[in-house]
């Protein structure tokens, strides 16, 4: 009988990237859990809110053609070429008023097919955009290429290749806290024109209907993989629909937070062992 694949669909920052190696980008165990993974017939496929350049990163310093769900499902990478891309369309700016009118945002961020990472900070914003310069500096190779302009940022939110925007509230229990309640007033007033999901200080938005587990699920019926051989591993609020969608073979980290932990059917501390799981 032939061997069934085995699917295992990760989320790369706090969970691939976990313990963070800031010269490697990825700890030794989990790179060779992942090589004896894939030499044992099963595939792996990277689920993540990263731009497709920093995915290819990742697929370098894998050593394998794994494929991409990436932007939290706004396209795909199949054999190395963007497939079922999905922008935002809804009136940005708008929304952006209506949040900025309410909550504190210290900057909005956006990955487009034309840039990595662009970034939009206040008018009073020069402390912010050194913050953001010696943040992503701390990052190493985790940081993805970045640039500030507010002028392009406005451009290319009325461009209509816009995979998703970020919206940063701060690094503090506080921001952490108004960034939840920013996410709650969104998912409220904005139900169906966009995806929201709630990351630590950033709140973070894709088209309608795009996230991690339809990725995942288009992915599964265009390569003939079972459900129950899928599983899944994240550690963020936008993994919360890989979760649910997957549940008997869900894993979230442990260091996750408690309000992501508790929608996940295992507990893992470490990347690697997946393997006395899967």
């Amino acid at each position: 009988m032939e061997k069934e694949i085995k699917l295992l669909a990760t989320d790369l920052d706090g969970t691939l990237f976990h313990p963070k190696r800031r010269k490697k980008l990825i700890a030794t165990k989990n790179v060779k859990f992942i090589d004896r993974f894939i030499a044992d017939g099963n595939k792996v496929v990277l689920v993540s809110g990263r731009s497709p350049r920093f995915a290819q990163k990742v697929i370098d310093k894998l050593g394998h053609d794994v494929d991409v769900i990436g932007m939290n499902g706004a396209y795909t990478i199949s054999s190395g070429k963007v497939i079922n891309e999905h922008f935002l369309d809804f009136p940005i700016e708008k929304m952006l008023f209506d949040l900025k009118s309410l909550f504190p945002v210290l900057g909005t961020m956006l990955i487009s097919r034309n840039y990595p990472l662009l970034i939009n900070v206040p008018p009073v914003g020069r402390f912010i955009e050194n913050f953001y310069r010696f943040y992503y500096w701390t990052l190493g190779n985790y940081a993805e290429d970045y640039q500030f302009s507010n002028e392009e940022f406005l451009e290319e939110i009325q461009s209509g290749q816009v995979y998703k925007l970020m919206i940063f509230f701060g690094i503090s229990k506080r921001g952490i806290k108004i960034a939840s309640n920013a996410n709650r007033y969104l998912r409220e007033h904005y139900k169906d024109q966009f995806e929201a999901s709630w990351t630590g200080g950033f709140i973070e938005i894709t088209p309608a209907g795009v996230s991690k587990a339809n990725g995942i699920e288009k992915y599964i019926a265009a390569n003939d993989i079972k459900r129950s051989n899928v599983y899944v591993v994240g550690d963020s609020g936008n993994d919360i629909s890989m979760f649910h969608a997957f549940y008997d073979n869900s894993f979230c980290m442990k260091h996750a937070h408690k309000k992501v932990r508790k929608y996940a059917k295992t507990i893992i501390r470490r990347f690697h062992h997946l393997e006395k799981h899967i």
